[in-house]
């Protein structure tokens, strides 16, 4: 507090409590803190003056959690960061954690792969640093990292869309996100807070007041799929304008359908009339891909027991969350109790600590091209009953569709799927003790493990094991975490308000994996999907890894009158992937804040608040487990074309298996951890009493000394070996902008807008190497790649060649083959689409009036490409909209044809004038790895929508309840994508840095539901 009008002020202490000396004439004080509103309060002769303080939650100076859980105020961050709050996630209709911050946060970037249930989100923080690590963020709950691992049964390409282990976090047990996006907000971290980190602080009664209090939520939501492209309904099964059924059988023939247009009289030579003289039923069933898919609804209820205050409190958390999906065979039940606890000893010892137990089941179809149900669906004719005919047959349990070397999208999704059992302890304590007012040691410990029991099953007839197969699996995680944290903190040093704050610490990890697998084929009997049940046991086996990191780390915080920060940070990390020589590296961050409006007294109606921050850090990250030394797999062959060995090989004294070297051999002795430098300039301005504020950065990361695998001699008996290689950056800026454009007694309107923009550069690779393949499975004809001079993960695949020539009329055409009229031979290896977006960004539009409140939220992103087999193949079968177009007429494919050469050496052209039918032409058009089927990206969404009512308090005072509020939510309601006939939200591989195909997945979904949720 501070006597208006002079400097004669102080500040109270812990309790609140204060003394100040004041003339007799008395005055006016100002009572100001961070957080809340400030309050004059005239002196009179009163020799006591209390007061109570309230909120400001536009203030910018904001407490916010930031690294090892350390409360910070937010103006002295030379960092960006940004929180997201428990009610805007809670209750929107999403289970998922992570999707439910699309659109809300700059500078992230999140992707689901699809709208079945836990199906995988990816996330990346300022776009992607490692050019074969790990590019997720690290998570923290209540203070210790936890796993976001993505386990899969089958490659990349293949099985189902299984979930990443943020999933295990249900929305409704959040009180808060924050988000710490660059390695300087993330250091004291280390290593594996590189790509950023997420900062989850779960519920519990610190805010409760001591009262006990009881929150019970609840939401219903149904799921429509949407995003499907749309189909053409005039031309049915055939090939050339002829159908081709056998004996009118539906289940002969071909699965396209460029057969007689609907409503043509039948003829033996369309097929339409059959050799016995009668007419083949031939319509159309316009939603026979549509109705494959069916309503999905989500089941959310929750309770909340909590009571206490900052120093002592307890909470329950009890969630559950059911989930049919679109599909039949797909849901998803997850199961969270959480129990906590805080307490403060009279001996100035607090203890603290939560257990949280995590139940996930999830059931799941196939993806991906050729023998999953959303593969086959694609080759449905547009004349076929899919929902009116069998799909199984009685007797043999086996697929009844238009061709045997196929199979019924049905019979797929009933018959051959994964299931996945996931238990899960997240366990927390904390031990702290104030040996002194300006001394605190601490010591945090956290257990993070989980078990995944899974089955996948084939049954027999299936494309990808036509004799049956059972994989059973068991994933299991632990990993044990500890830090060490000694503040010590001094206020006044060497001059009044000059504080520093030195925080000392060490930290202890372990993680353990082990994976067993039992891969079982050849089953003996149908509908008997147990391992006991199969002839032969291929691919089955164990994996084990165990790595350990010793970290030492400090931060020395130095503040200057509250508004001149400067932050010092420093790491160093043993890591067990390094080589003995090179395990232990070091890192510094420093960061500088300067609220200058403060430190130049300006204060006005229009100008309210002013900062400008920046920092500089490097962080290092270690390499994958077994990178240093060549490793021993299985095998089932040795030698070459002059002699082998196949193993098993049994011998008189048994049967042995055998192994060989892989064909990456270890980076050895000389291998050094990754580094990234990053740099960040930065300001938070705001205008009207904060009304209007602005938080704006710009950030440089360079990423250098990449472990990747690079080529090597083959005489050297590997492909590859693991080396310290390359360099990427990342250059971008990032805005949020919250504004109050009216604040009434009754009636507010919030805005708040995000965007960010990244430049994402691939500089080097190693010497005599300009491309890579990214770490996955992948088509041959499209290859996620990096590209030295090019963004990450642009794809390579076969390219129609087009003219080039900047001084020719015919620049940028296609080249067509003057033979046919079709498309030239294609180049192979050729750059055709780079996923990465040109901007992105969000606003949200919050309004409240006395008890109700709306928001809604539009989000995008700008450019972008996505590689689509499902509209590839919709072309080439005939399914399409644009395909059945004037399909009769003969039609010439855009581009030019070569008729020489110029006196200049030079090629020259005519347009080409050469007539093709209409199958030929789409057939062109429709390849699945082509640069044809790239598509814009480019997308406006409407993701999100609330609509609530609070119950007035004077309608509850004779009831049980304290408070009561119903409300519907909507999300992903409406897109318009202007350049794709889908929408190009998908990535069909998943979380990882595969990015930019969409390989015949499921669609997206569209959620909307009720909501109750009252305290007692």
């Amino acid at each position: 507090m501070l006597l208006k009008g002079t400097s004669n002020g102080i500040s109270t202490n812990s309790e609140g409590t204060y003394n100040l000396s004041v003339p007799e004439a008395g005055g006016t004080l100002v009572f100001s803190s961070i957080g809340f509103t400030t309050t004059e309060r005239s002196i009179g002769t009163d020799n006591q003056i209390n007061i109570a303080l309230g909120s400001d939650s536009k203030q910018l100076s904001e407490v916010v959690v930031t690294a090892l859980g350390i409360e910070r105020d937010k103006r002295s961050l030379g960092y960006a960061t940004q929180e997201i709050k428990a009610e805007q996630i809670s209750q929107k209709s999403e289970p998922n954690v992570l999707s439910a911050l699309q659109g809300k946060v700059s500078g992230v970037r999140i992707t689901t792969a699809s709208g079945l249930p836990g199906s995988s989100t990816n996330i990346n923080i300022r776009g992607i640093t490692s050019l074969q690590g790990n590019n997720q963020p690290l998570f923290v709950v209540d203070g210790i990292p936890i796993s976001n691992d993505l386990d899969r049964t089958s490659n990349t390409l293949f099985g189902a869309q299984q979930s990443n282990r943020a999933l295990d976090i249900d929305p409704e047990n959040v009180e808060s996100i924050n988000i710490l996006k660059g390695p300087a907000a993330a250091a004291l971290y280390g290593s594996r807070a590189s790509a950023g980190a997420i900062i989850i602080t779960t519920k519990s009664g610190r805010n409760i007041n001591k009262k006990l209090e009881v929150t019970v939520t609840s939401g219903f939501s149904l799921q429509n799929v949407y995003g499907l492209m749309d189909l053409q309904n005039d031309y049915g099964q055939g090939t050339n304008g002829t159908n081709v059924l056998t004996n009118g059988d539906p289940n002969t023939g071909v699965t396209t359908s460029w057969g007689p247009r609907f409503g043509t009289t039948p003829t033996l030579a369309n097929g339409l009339l059959l050799a016995d003289g009668s007419t083949l039923d031939y319509r159309a069933y316009p939603n026979n891909t549509k109705d494959f898919y069916r309503q999905g609804h989500i089941w959310q209820n929750g309770v909340n027991i909590a009571g206490g205050n900052a120093d002592q409190n307890l909470s329950l958390n009890v969630n559950n969350t059911a989930q049919q999906g679109i599909t039949k065979f797909s849901n998803l039940n997850r199961t969270s109790v959480q129990l906590a606890g805080n307490t403060k000893l009279i001996n100035k010892l607090r203890a603290g600590g939560s257990v949280n137990f995590i139940q996930s089941n999830q059931l799941g179809p196939q993806q991906g091209n050729s023998g999953s149900p959303f593969g086959r669906l694609n080759v449905v004719p547009r004349s076929y009953d899919l929902q009116g005919l069998p799909y199984i047959d009685p007797i043999s349990k086996r697929s009844v569709f238009i061709s045997t070397a196929t199979e019924n999208p049905y019979w797929s999704l009933e018959r051959n799927s994964t299931r996945s059992n996931v238990t899960r302890f997240i366990n927390v304590a904390n031990l702290s003790y104030e040996v002194a007012p300006w001394l605190n040691i601490a010591y945090r410990a956290g257990y993070d493990t989980y078990t995944d029991r899974r089955k996948q099953i084939y049954d027999v007839g299936s494309i990808r094991a036509s004799s049956g197969q059972v994989i059973d699996q068991t994933f299991w995680r632990s990993e044990l975490n500890g830090d060490l944290l000694v503040t010590l903190k001094k206020d006044n040093i060497f001059t009044e308000g000059f504080n520093a704050n030195l925080l000392l610490g060490q930290n202890v990890n372990q993680r353990r994996i082990q994976t067993i697998t039992s891969q079982a084929g050849d089953l003996i009997f149908p509908d008997f999907f147990n391992s006991s049940n199969a002839k032969v046991f291929t691919g089955s086996g164990e994996t084990s890894e165990i790595r350990r990191l010793l970290g030492y780390y400090g931060q020395l915080s130095l503040s200057y009158n509250n508004y001149l920060f400067l932050e010092l940070t420093g790491r160093a990390d043993e890591s067990s992937t390094l080589p003995k020589n090179n395990n232990t590296f070091f890192y510094p961050s420093a960061t500088l804040s300067f609220v200058f409006t403060d430190a130049f007294k300006i204060s006005n109606d229009f100008f309210s608040y002013g900062k400008i921050r920046a920092n500089a850090s490097r962080v290092g990250r270690d390499a994958q487990v077994y990178s240093l030394q060549s490793t021993y797999g299985s095998t089932g062959t040795v030698g070459n074309n002059v002699a082998s060995i196949t193993f098993p090989v049994t011998v008189s004294s048994g049967t042995y298996a055998g192994f060989d070297y892989t064909n990456t051999a270890g980076g050895g002795s000389v291998l050094t951890p990754e580094f990234t430098k990053s740099y960040e300039i930065g300001t938070n301005l705001g205008f009207f009493n904060n009304r209007i504020s602005l938080e704006a950065t710009y950030f440089n990361t360079i990423s250098e000394s990449q472990i990747v695998p690079v080529s090597t001699a083959p005489s050297s008996g590997f492909i590859q070996r693991y080396a310290n290689v390359g360099r990427m950056d990342n250059k971008g800026i990032e805005a949020l902008v919250n504004i109050t454009p009216i604040k009434g007694t009754n009636f507010r309107w919030d805005v708040t807008a995000n965007y960010t923009r990244i430049r994402n550069k691939v500089k080097s690779i190693s010497e005599g190497v300009t491309e890579s393949q990214i770490n996955g499975n992948i088509f041959s004809g499209s290859s996620p790649s990096f590209v030295v001079g090019r963004a990450y993960g642009v794809i390579r695949g076969p390219k129609k060649p087009r003219v080039e020539d900047p001084s020719s009329p015919y620049n940028g055409q296609y080249i067509i083959n003057p033979t046919s009229g079709l498309f030239a031979p294609e180049l192979t290896n050729q750059v055709i689409a780079d996923p990465n977006f040109k901007w992105q960004g969000g606003i949200t539009n919050t309004f409240s009036y006395k008890g109700i409140s709306a928001s809604f939220l539009i989000d995008g992103n700008a450019g972008g490409d996505v590689l689509s087999f499902t509209a590839g193949q919709y072309k080439s079968l005939g399914a399409l909209k644009e395909t059945g177009v004037s399909r009769e007429l003969p039609r010439i494919i855009p581009g030019v044809i070569q008729t020489g050469t110029g006196a200049d050496g030079k090629p020259t052209y005519k347009p080409n004038n050469i007539q093709v039918d209409a199958q030929s032409y789409w057939g062109a058009l429709g390849s699945l790895q082509s640069d044809i089927n790239i598509y814009d990206a480019t997308v406006a969404r409407l993701r999100e929508v609330t609509l609530g009512y609070s119950l007035p308090k004077q309608w509850l005072e004779h009831t049980p309840f304290g408070q009561a509020n119903i409300s519907i939510s909507g999300r992903n309601l409406f897109y318009y994508a202007p350049n794709a006939p889908f929408d190009p939200e998908v990535n069909t591989q998943g979380a990882g840095n595969i990015r930019g195909l969409e390989l015949q997945g499921s669609p997206n979904a569209r959620n909307y539901g009720v909501n109750i949720r009252f305290t007692l």
